[in-house]
């Protein structure tokens, strides 16, 4: 290895920590490690390592296809580089142990290989792979995404470590080591600085996108709730399963979104911009209140799409734990959204009235728009709702809606130019829960009592065949959010008959469809990875024969032993080989006879150079075959034999021997370097 000793290693450690591979990582770096601590090497013929590379291309392609199969495939990329160092590992760990340090770069390319065995090669061109290989680690340790100082730390302690043993000598140590810390610093600040920037940048979208809400509502009709849940009110595809404690069961809401402004039959969430949520140390845990007293659970299995999505959350919900995604952020509403994460997720949220996650109210918790604010005060004057307390204004709604109103997802036309609502309130008296939810908020806060809209969905259902409640898209629901006594509560106002009458509607088709539904879900447990069982955890086990028969077929190999194994002390990192050729006397006696080479110019050119001067007593003529055997000792990845080596050594010593002063020369001085 070229490397400084513990470098490779030390690159590899990075990478388990930052992906959690740890076990895997020190297994590879006492491998690699340790081929500094031994004297044998395996002679390894060109086609022994041809083999290693092909297993390490049948490794990376068997990791692509698992992969595929049990992770998104917007994620698929990123898991596959992080698993690169131990996918080329076996490829490294030969070089490591074999007697030529470097890997022929005919063993990448099929084409090149052929050439090779046809003997049209030319010269042979290898490189070593140790450092290629430490790039890879920081790379790979980097696509696990771990947001924190340490990760920048260890970069440039790995950086500084394969700097160190190429710095410039005439610099001082010490002001090396303060310059690259400076530069360190430096590229830390900036990363901070555009990180801020990024986030002072997307405030400033956010809030003029509610500005622009509050002022024009019509380009942004589709973010509404209202048009979405019309369309997903027959559907019976299963959108949620829900997995409750015993003891507890439906009626239970599961909200997805709030919205605090009204207008023209849409809803909108104002001043209500998005924080980010930072989750626990195992990075599965969110919470976001915190709360040390009795808790109550459920468990919520929920597809999220391109791994993005908003969380259904029961309104006593205070912390999520298992939840596998990168991102989380929430509103002053009560809205979660989650980015970055699998196609199915799986999460249990930890649930009690002691604590609150929705923001206390505003202004905009009691605004009614001018299109709207007659009709509704004249309902609230009619129910006389302006003189009672709290308690009783929700009492009266509610018996009020009860009374008065019947469920409908059938509604006829209205009267001409009249607005839906003071159709809804005044003359039909009938249709589906946003109806009921819109016109309980206004009515709440023409009462004085702050009110928000929310959406999402009613758990009703029991399934024998899962042993959960599942949720399906008819499912959807709105209702009403209501501040009482400090404290938000959910409040219902639709008939509960709603739920019965849309099940009435559903296809005949509906129990093949589950049973198929359940199918897709139980696979999808497994391709997310999260149950061990199935053909997923036997997969690396396939390997185990390969890899064994590699080792035994490489513990078989020839071993010769590395030439001045322990007999001194390690080589000085950085030191070039054929430094210690005899050629370089010649050159400096050539300098002082006839004249010095130019910096840029090769010792071909600059001996063709002196030959075209023909100077006097100067034999050149053995020089051009002692320049052949210095060029191969200087730099042919194989070297000089040990007879062609005593011939550069006697044949330039001879040279010289000419010459008085060349005998006066001292040897042991230190060498140019071409």
């Amino acid at each position: 290895m070229k490397t400084p000793p513990g470098l490779a290693g030390a690159a590899v450690l990075f990478w388990g920590l930052m992906t959690g591979f740890v076990v895997v990582a020190v297994a590879i770096a006492l491998v690699l490690e340790g081929s500094r601590l031994v004297a044998w090497r395996w002679d390894l013929s060109r086609r022994d390592v041809n083999r290693i590379s092909d297993l390490c291309a049948i490794g990376l392609v068997g990791t692509v296809l698992y992969l595929s199969a049990t992770t998104e495939a917007a994620r698929v990329p990123m898991a596959v580089f992080q698993w690169l160092p131990v996918v080329v590992v076996l490829l490294v760990a030969s070089q490591a142990y074999a007697a030529e340090h470097r890997v022929d770069l005919t063993t990448f390319f099929f084409t090149l290989r052929r050439r090779a065995e046809r003997g049209g090669d030319g010269g042979r061109r290898s490189i070593d792979l140790t450092y290629p290989y430490v790039v890879l680690c920081a790379l790979a340790g980097g696509a696990a995404n771990v947001r924190t100082p340490w990760f920048y730390a260890g970069l440039c302690a790995l950086a500084a470590w394969a700097l160190w043993g190429a710095r410039a000598r005439r610099v001082s140590p010490v002001a090396w080591a303060a310059l690259l810390l400076m530069v360190s610093v430096a590229g830390y600040g900036g990363h901070l600085a555009l990180h801020e920037v990024h986030r002072a940048l997307e405030l400033r979208v956010s809030e003029l996108l509610a500005g622009l809400l509050r002022d024009e509502t019509d380009p942004y009709q589709s973010h509404t709730a209202i048009g979405h849940l019309g369309t997903l009110k027959l559907s019976d595809r299963i959108v949620l399963r829900v997995e409750l404690p015993p003891g507890q069961g439906p009626p239970l809401l599961l909200r997805e979104a709030s919205y605090n402004t009204y207008n023209t039959t849409m809803w909108f969430a104002v001043d209500s911009t998005f924080a980010a949520v930072q989750p626990e140390a195992d990075g599965k845990t969110w919470t976001l209140a915190r709360h040390t007293g009795p808790a109550t659970g459920l468990t919520v299995s929920q597809y999220l799409k391109r791994g993005r999505g908003v969380l259904a959350w029961p309104h006593d919900g205070f912390r999520a734990e298992q939840l596998g995604v990168v991102g989380m952020q929430r509103n002053r509403l009560g809205t979660i959204k989650v980015d970055e994460g699998l196609g199915l997720v799986r999460y249990r949220v930890q649930r009690t009235p002691a604590v609150a996650v929705d923001g206390p109210p505003d202004a905009n918790d009691l605004k009614i728009s001018p299109g709207e604010a007659s009709i509704v005060a004249r309902v609230a004057t009619e129910l006389g709702l302006a003189v009672q307390p709290t308690n009783e204004i929700l009492a009266t709604v509610a018996r009020y809606f009860g009374e008065n109103f019947r469920y409908s997802m059938f509604l006829a036309a209205g009267g001409r130019g009249v607005p839906p609502l003071e159709d809804f309130l005044l003359r039909r008296r009938a249709g589906h829960c946003e109806y009921f939810a819109t016109a309980t908020v206004l009515l709440l806060r023409a009462a004085g009592v702050p009110a928000r809209y929310a959406t999402g969905y009613s758990v009703e259902e029991w399934s024998r065949l899962e042993n959960a409640y599942v949720v399906r898209a008819r499912h959807a629901h709105s209702w009403a959010r209501v501040w009482v006594d400090g404290a938000w509560r959910d409040f219902d106002t639709t008939p509960p008959v709603w739920a019965s009458v849309e099940a009435e509607a559903g296809s005949i088709w509906e129990p093949a469809r589950d049973f198929w539904a359940w199918v897709v879900f139980l696979f999808s447990r497994w391709r997310w990875g999260e149950t061990e069982d199935g053909l997923g955890r036997y997969v690396g086990w396939l390997l185990i024969p390969l890899v064994a028969a590699l080792a035994w077929r490489l513990y078989s190999r020839k071993r010769v032993r590395t030439p001045g194994a322990h007999e001194g002390p390690e080589p000085v990192v950085g030191a070039r080989a054929g430094e210690d050729s005899e050629f370089y006397l010649i050159e400096r006696r050539l300098g002082e006879l006839v004249f010095a080479r130019a910096p840029s110019e090769s010792l071909l050119s600059w001996l063709a150079r002196i030959e075209a001067a023909r100077p006097p007593s100067v034999p050149t003529d053995p020089l051009r075959d002692l320049l052949s055997l210095h060029y191969r000792y200087r730099f042919d990845p194989r070297g000089l034999g040990a007879a062609e080596r005593e011939a550069l050594r006697t044949r330039a010593l001879s040279w010289l021997g000419g010459d008085d002063g060349v005998r006066r020369a001292p040897t042991g001085s230190a060498w140019p370097r071409a």
